[in-house]
This record gives C-alpha cells, sequence and structure tokens, in this order.
C-alpha cells in the first residue's frame, strides 16, 4: 500500500472511529476490536489501524493496557480542545449537551484577550481588525466571523491564546446568529484603546450568542 493511501484510509477509519467514541456508541471501558479483526471490518491494513490507533490515542480517546487491550478512554482525559475533537463532537447528536460549557469557557478567555487587544494594538492591527469587521458585517456567517476573531486574538499578543480559537469556532458554526452590534461596539472599544470596554462587549457578544442557544 502506497504512503497516501495509507494516510487516506487511516484517516477514514479515525473519521469512522471518532464519531463513535464522542457519540457513546463505544463507551468509556469499551474494548477496541484487535487490530487484525478491525482490519478485516474495514479492509484496511494493520498498518492502518495502528497508525488510527496512534491518532486516537494522542487526542485522549483510547488507551491501551497490557493484557486487556486497546479501550476507549475515560472522558476526563480526552483532549477536547483538539480541533478534530471539537468539529467532530459538535456533528454529533450529544453536541447540544456541551454549547453551554463552550459558552463558560469562552466568557473565561474571550473577554480577556479583547482587553489585552484594547491595551497593545498597533494602528496597522487596528487597520485589519476594522477591515475584519466590515467583511463580517457584508457576509455574516461563520467564515468572517472567525476570521474576525482570530484577527482580534492576534492582536492581543498572546501566543497560547488560538486554542481559545477553537472554542468559538465551535460557536460560530453551531449557531448562525452572529452579534454584529456586539462586534461593532467591541471594535471601537479597541480602536479607541478602553480596555475594560472591550472586556464588556466580548463577553455581551457571547451573551447575545447565548440567548439565540436557549431560544
Amino acid at each position: 500500500m502506497g504512503f497516501m493511501k495509507v494516510i487516506r484510509r487511516t484517516d477514514e477509519l479515525v473519521n469512522s472511529l471518532m464519531p463513535a467514541i464522542l457519540c457513546g456508541l463505544l463507551a468509556e471501558g469499551d474494548t477496541l476490536p484487535s487490530d487484525q479483526l478491525l482490519g478485516s471490518q474495514h479492509n484496511v491494513s494493520r498498518t492502518v489501524v495502528r497508525e488510527a490507533f496512534r491518532i486516537l490515542g494522542a487526542k485522549g480517546l483510547i488507551e491501551a493496557k497490557p493484557r486487556t487491550g486497546t479501550r476507549v478512554a475515560p472522558m476526563s482525559g480526552w483532549a477536547l480542545w483538539d480541533p478534530d475533537v471539537l468539529e467532530c463532537l459538535a456533528e454529533t447528536d450529544h453536541a447540544a449537551r456541551f454549547d453551554p460549557h463552550i459558552a463558560d469557557m469562552r466568557a473565561a478567555i474571550e473577554p480577556v484577550l479583547a482587553a489585552l487587544a484594547a491595551s497593545r494594538a498597533k494602528a496597522d492591527q487596528l487597520v485589519a481588525l476594522q477591515s475584519q469587521l466590515r467583511d463580517l458585517q457584508q457576509a455574516p456567517d461563520a467564515s468572517a466571523e472567525i476570521r474576525y476573531l482570530s484577527c482580534m486574538v492576534r492582536i492581543s499578543g498572546n501566543p497560547f491564546a488560538d486554542n481559545a480559537l477553537n472554542l468559538s469556532a465551535w460557536a460560530c458554526k453551531r449557531y448562525r446568529h452572529v452579534p454584529l452590534d456586539a462586534y461593532g461596539r467591541l471594535t471601537a472599544s479597541i480602536c479607541q484603546g478602553q480596555p475594560e470596554a472591550a472586556r464588556r462587549f466580548a463577553l455581551q457578544a457571547i451573551l447575545d450568542r447565548v440567548k439565540t442557544m436557549d431560544a
């Protein structure tokens, strides 16, 4: 089997097993079939199965134990910040029960990043943020909203903040409502160098979306 084919078949197997784990078809503690049996079931080589297990293990979804085989790991160890895990989880029937938790995390993180952006923004960064806001206003969809938030996060200057965008992307893709008024006020606050106002309107944007979740 060629290298690219191995990669493709590995991705296919991961994309088959991951939703089964995240939605509970494969429950915590369940033992997965052996690599030989799983390979036979999916018509892939043992090399593909082992690589798929390695990927799922790196995301904390499965764990191998001596004499017991490979099992579904406890949810407490899942890499829920991982963009692949979040994207897959958002497409399962269990996604709605995670929405409040995502909102809680965003409310704890994004307002702080917004305040940092207001304190640290440079002139060219403000131009870029205003441009992203105009794009968002003209086409208020998930992609434009993620680009706007990504720009704000970069302005904050925190190198660890990119992970927060994975949570933002969840909300942007799950719910169509885009809080344009709050984003407009947030942008103005950042441009005017007002950290507390930026913090307030970043939180308001999240709360506006939560209202649509509860509707």
